[in-house]
């Protein structure tokens, strides 16, 4: 069973346990998440979050994320990116944003978590990703010049290489809670920076 390390809500180091464990009685712990954006395509990638996943199944996400394990940095969280895209990308290379505070609260799952996010510059294109089975349904591109309109609740057009769809802010994870705490906006205003 994988070892987490778990914190206070100052995020004091406190131990270790179980993933189970962690998310049984709620405690704190990291995670990381990495938005991957084209600078030459001006686009941003969107994951489809697979069927499966017990937090936000079929919504979009970051690029990737995952839960960092015991003794790891936040830097090793870059290793999501490979697991679940089969991308190779250096931390050195990408704008780390600072951790935010997710909090999602479920029947049978508690979810207490320190989100490190990064945006990381690629030149992959679509048809570049190997995506992990069940963890990641697909991958779209949201053009940057739609990110505002998507913040603001309009419906926008995202596409993968095989699939076009139409989406509006309600159709990405934890949406309510992102949008309140200015999430979204940050690391999408952040990456138009970039472009």
């Amino acid at each position: 069973m994988e070892q987490i390390d778990f914190f206070d809500n100052h995020f004091n180091h406190m131990g270790q346990t179980s993933i189970d464990e962690i998310h049984q009685q709620g405690l704190w712990h990291q995670t990381v998440a990495c938005w991957l954006y084209n600078p030459l395509k001006k686009v941003i990638y969107l994951q489809l979050r697979g069927p499966k996943n017990r937090i936000g199944a079929n919504t979009f996400d970051a690029s990737s994320s995952g839960h960092l394990s015991a003794g790891e940095t936040k830097e090793d969280g870059f290793r999501e990116l490979y697991e679940e895209l089969g991308i190779l990308a250096c931390p050195q290379q990408a704008d780390y944003l600072g951790y935010y505070l997710n909090v999602v609260h479920l029947p049978n799952y508690i979810n207490n978590e320190f989100c490190h996010i990064y945006i990381v510059p690629t030149q992959k294109t679509l048809t570049d990703f190997v995506l992990q089975k069940g963890e990641v349904s697909n991958v779209f591109e949201l053009n940057i010049t739609d990110a505002d309109n998507l913040l603001n609740g309009q419906e926008i057009n995202i596409s993968s290489h095989n699939e076009k769809r139409n989406i509006t802010i309600r159709h990405m994870c934890a949406y309510r809670e992102r949008l309140d705490n200015g999430y979204y906006k940050k690391v999408f205003d952040r990456i138009k920076e970039k472009v």
